[in-house]
């Protein structure tokens, strides 16, 4: 009877401690319930393509559409902190549940890598008299509709070392009324050909003067272009035009200005008597001009430095015992760039209706604030019939970059524009406009500006005969240089220091319409860096 009493005290004790260890989850278990969970983490974080909130603690992010319902997943895993606390998994901002119970320590973390791209920039000069002729003169020839004057240029002689191009602002040339003072004088820059460097069909650029605002008597008579015509090469010919539009209403025989020669004959350098398709050469005699402009040479080099996500990496200790712990790190598929913002349209379904973060915030809305118009989109191509804009606002401070596949459908207007109010810091903000227009040869010509005022706009640059099809184009902006790189047709077009003033309203976002003309929009990105 005491053996029996002693093995069933014994038999007892065994129980209770087999009891315990059944009931005591074992570092092993843990250690299960861990690589679980870090399974599941790898499952969804490998997809992400934008990363949200990233600490110790917190790693929130973006992932395609897992729902077919045609907006992206935002994935939210959090732990407190606190020992014993639960690590927590939501989706699209759901009530939070457990994915382990209970865990000792979580760390969250990205293994970075950075791209620099290097942006050249370039500086005028000055604006200078650069080619002229300015003899004594005595002879005059009639310009009308039919009748066009010209001058061959060649620039090869303002060729030195730093300069890359030249630019023509303004032309002075010698003129009169003739008897009539209603027509309009234009005043062309074109490229020039064989034979004789005659002009070319090709206006690079045009300047317009009514005639009454020409001098009563033979004189010097000065007109600038609109906008600088940038990119003139030294290496290259081109023929300043002397001509005269019909649109005026008047007969085409109508004299618009009396110009002066420098030859003793009435023969100009450069004749047309047929509106411009052919042309004479006369090498003895010389316009009376002066072409105005600037130089263009290399400026600083300034670069731009991208910081994409290669690894997201986790540290998970499930239980007390250090051999619980488990440390995995997992590749980023899609490597996304570090944003504190994205925005992006395809035009596939309403743009109003996109919530990219699903932050609850609509990422475009109409500036009117009406209601989008479905049937504006045709096989992911927007019909602009009002003005989109960004949301929720942004200042724009850190390097911003704008990608946009448009073109403009009709002729007139300020054709497919695209505006973002960038860089708002400090009391002061850089608007920024480009333009896409359509000519009536079907060519497009893309012009950036910035603005020096909200009723003053500053060209940086302009490309002209861009095909009709759809252009893409890329700004580039770095606030921190006050600088803008643009991009057409992924061909870089140089980076351009653009003016600053003080904001008049709390327009802090990227617009993009059609303004008083057609246009069409294949996508629109927008994003910037953290």
């Amino acid at each position: 009877m005491v053996s029996s009493a002693i093995l069933l005290v014994g038999l007892a004790s065994v129980m209770l401690i087999a009891s315990q260890v059944a009931n005591t989850p074992t570092a092993s278990s843990q250690r299960l319930k861990a690589a679980e969970a870090v399974d599941e983490f790898a499952n969804d974080v490998r997809y992400a393509t934008f990363l949200i909130t990233r600490t110790p603690h917190v790693l929130e992010f973006v992932v395609t559409d897992r729902t077919d319902d045609g907006t992206a997943e935002r994935i939210r895993y959090e732990w407190s902190g606190v020992p014993g606390d639960p690590l927590q998994k939501s989706v699209n901002g759901s009530v939070p549940i457990a994915v382990v119970d209970s865990v000792q320590d979580v760390q969250f973390s990205v293994t970075t890598a950075s791209e620099t791209t290097s942006f050249a920039s370039t500086t005028d000069s000055a604006e200078t008299k650069l080619l002229f002729n300015e003899n004594n003169l005595n002879s005059t020839r009639e310009v009308t509709a039919d009748k066009f004057s010209g001058q061959a240029l060649d620039p090869s002689t303002l060729s030195a070392a730093g300069r890359l191009w030249w630019n023509a602002t303004r032309v002075d040339f010698q003129a009169s009324r003739s008897s009539s003072a209603n027509e309009i004088l234009l005043v062309q820059l074109r490229s020039a050909g064989d034979p004789n460097s005659c002009p070319t069909s090709e206006v690079l650029g045009e300047a317009q003067l009514a005639e009454n605002a020409l001098s009563g008597a033979i004189g010097w008579n000065s007109v600038s272009f609109s906008s600088p015509i940038q990119g003139l090469q030294f290496h290259r010919k081109y023929a300043l035009v002397l001509a005269r539009t019909t649109a005026d209403g008047t007969s085409s025989t109508t004299a618009a200005a009396a110009t002066l020669r420098t030859n003793i004959n009435d023969s100009s350098p450069l004749t047309s008597d047929d509106g411009g398709a052919t042309w004479g050469y006369n090498g003895d005699a010389q316009t009376n001009f002066r072409v105005w402009g600037t130089y263009t040479s290399s400026g600083p080099t300034y670069d731009l430095t991208r910081n994409y996500a290669n690894r997201a990496n986790v540290v998970l200790q499930a239980g007390t015992a250090a051999h619980s712990r488990i440390n995995a790190s997992i590749p980023l598929l899609n490597r996304p760039e570090l944003l504190s913002a994205y925005w992006r349209t395809d035009f596939d379904d309403d743009p109003t209706a996109t919530d990219f973060t699903r932050d609850n915030t609509g990422d475009w809305a109409l500036a009117s604030n009406g209601t989008f118009n479905t049937a504006t989109l045709v096989d992911g191509v927007w019909l602009a019939d009002g003005a989109l804009e960004s949301r929720p606002k942004n200042d724009f401070t850190t390097n911003t970059t704008v990608d946009v596949r448009c073109r403009n459908t009709s002729v007139g207007g300020n054709g497919a524009e695209i505006r973002i109010n960038a860089d708002r810091q400090g009391g002061a903000h850089a608007p920024l406009v480009v333009r896409v227009q359509r000519q009536p040869d079907d060519s497009q010509t893309l012009t950036l500006y910035g603005k020096s005022s909200d009723a003053t706009d500053v060209m940086l640059i302009q490309r002209k005969n861009l095909s009709s099809d759809f252009v893409r184009f890329r700004l580039t902006i770095l606030p921190t240089d006050n600088v803008v790189n643009l991009a057409i047709n992924d061909k870089d077009e140089g980076t351009y220091a653009y003016p600053t003033y003080a904001p008049t309203d709390d327009n802090r976002f990227l617009t993009f319409s059609a303004n008083t003309s057609s246009a069409e929009y294949d996508y629109v990105e927008l994003r910037v860096a953290e």
